[in-house]
């Protein structure tokens, strides 16, 4: 959405990424444009629509953040801001959302702050689209909690582009958990000298986008967790990538995906080592549980290795419910419904680190009963 109010820059900045938009692709790799359904580029292509009025979207108690951090307007800087050019477009889908979003701020922490109340972005759209770009700086030696909640109504559509840059010994909690009842999309991209701890629950009914990138720079740690609950014909493109740039960095990846009745997910979940990054450890677990024979579940788990010096695993899972465990559980007094539930519900917890983000856990755990209430009909 260009605007005469807008600095010549930031014009100037979206037709660079228009012209981007153009020449790119929908993947950012060749390999996975054969699981992208044509229903799902078009709505990709939806992001022209008119936009519609912004609702408010940072909530966050003003007194415990006062004077530890600094909310800035993209639109009223007066050159453009050092972070636009930290961070390259990957697709064709994160370019538009940077040539198009109505709502642009940089929020920068400061340095040798610790704050354990959640920090939240909330993505709500009621009708049409809502398009943002928000950039974060979190200074050094710092530990901020971050809340991202995404919903949409049956016909609205979100997009958001978040870009993060961790400062040196410090740690990002970071939880994603997107409800939306429409269509949504999330690109967020993160450079790390610190430690960062990235928990999402995916819960949309209709269709949902989600990217993630991390850049590990040298002493850094990751450690990802993700869940996903899909039901009716709701369907999930989800990609996460890390990549160990520099040397002594460790990272953890957990995906857990529950599909029921025609729900379909596609899953690429990319671990990169590259010549740098010696004495690094990766770990990548992708595992889905099937419900209904309509539903379907598409892992594609890569490690791309450019160093010996290293230690590198992953393992990958598609399966039914177990007949015993579900048998088990009804012979407990359960009936169906009831025992189906109970498993499902463990298996997804199971993926998130109760001790480490104690912070957040409550929430997911209700996100995944609210989830989980239609099998009780």
């Amino acid at each position: 959405m260009k605007s005469k109010s807008e600095p010549d820059w930031l014009l100037g900045y979206r037709k660079e990424e228009k012209e981007a938009a153009d020449k790119l692709n929908l993947e950012d790799r060749k390999i996975f444009l054969k699981y992208l359904e044509r229903e799902n580029e078009l709505y990709f292509n939806e992001l022209q629509e008119k936009s519609r009025e912004l609702d408010n979207l940072l909530y966050y108690d003003k007194e415990a953040f006062k004077d530890k951090l600094e909310i800035k307007n993209i639109k009223d800087l007066e050159e453009k801001p050092e972070q636009f050019y930290k961070f390259k477009d990957k697709d064709r889908i994160e370019a538009l959302i940077n040539s198009n979003f109505e709502e642009g701020i940089i929020i920068t922490f400061k340095d040798n702050i610790d704050i354990n109340k959640p920090f939240t972005i909330k993505q709500a759209v009621n009708s049409g689209r809502k398009i943002t770009k928000i950039i974060l700086v979190i200074g050094k030696n710092s530990k901020i909690y971050i809340d991202n909640e995404v919903d949409s109504s049956k016909n609205a559509y979100s997009g958001q582009n978040i870009y993060i840059v961790l400062g040196e010994d410090s740690e990002l909690n970071f939880m994603l958990v997107d409800s939306s009842k429409g269509r949504s999309i999330t690109n967020l991209n993160l450079i790390t000298k610190g430690k960062v701890n990235f928990l999402s629950l995916l819960t949309n009914e209709k269709i949902g986008r989600n990217r993630l990138w991390i850049n590990m720079l040298e002493h850094s740690e990751v450690n990802i967790q993700q869940g996903l609950i899909g039901n009716g014909e709701s369907y999930f493109d989800v990609e996460s990538e890390i990549i160990h740039s520099e040397k002594n960095t460790n990272s953890k990846l957990d995906y857990k995906a529950v599909l029921d009745n025609s729900s379909k997910a596609v899953y690429k979940g990319i671990i990169r080592q590259e010549k740098q990054a010696t004495n690094s450890y990766a770990y990548l677990s992708e595992h889905s549980l099937i419900l209904d024979k309509n539903a379907k579940s598409i892992s594609v788990p890569s490690l791309e290795i450019e160093t010996n010096e290293l230690k590198a695993y992953h393992s990958a899972s598609s399966q039914p419910l177990d007949k015993e465990v579900l048998f088990y559980a009804m012979s407990r007094g359960l009936d169906k419904n009831a025992a189906v539930k109970m498993i499902v519900t463990g298996f997804i917890e199971s993926v998130f680190n109760k001790e480490e983000n104690a912070t957040f856990i409550d929430a997911l755990k209700n996100s995944i009963e609210n989830k989980m209430e239609y099998l009780s009909n």
